[in-house]
């Protein structure tokens, strides 16, 4: 069994129109967003799980962007971390016996976390 971790980041900004705190419905405002990318398999393609790489440049579609604009559905910690999770699965359906787990930080003690 191979598991492969991958801790990286983005910077992004947001405003969210459902939240609970009026503050985060009522401006857009900004996180530096951390992520965790695990990936438990038996089977390498390549001689690899997945590039570092191509995980990187996956999340690297966020940085420094409004993610409002770049999204199309509300972006909490939730809905970003299975948009992540939902892109991985894209690109890995080559591999059948695959879990993916993708961890994000809103804050350095907020996060979420998805699987299936």
């Amino acid at each position: 069994m191979y598991i492969l971790k991958l801790k990286t980041g983005f910077s992004a900004a947001h405003q969210l129109t459902n939240a609970y705190d009026e503050k985060c419905n009522a401006s857009i405002h900004g996180h530096n967003w951390k992520v965790l990318v695990e990936i438990k398999t038996e089977k390498l393609i390549n001689n690899m799980v997945i590039d570092f790489k191509k995980i990187k440049e996956i999340i690297d579609e966020l940085d420094h962007k409004n993610l409002n604009e770049v999204l199309d559905f509300e972006p909490t910690a939730e809905l970003i971390a299975k948009y992540i999770y939902d892109k991985l699965v894209d690109f890995l359906l080559k591999n059948k016996k695959i879990e993916i787990i993708v961890t994000v930080w809103e804050a350095d003690n907020a996060s979420i976390t998805y699987f299936e």
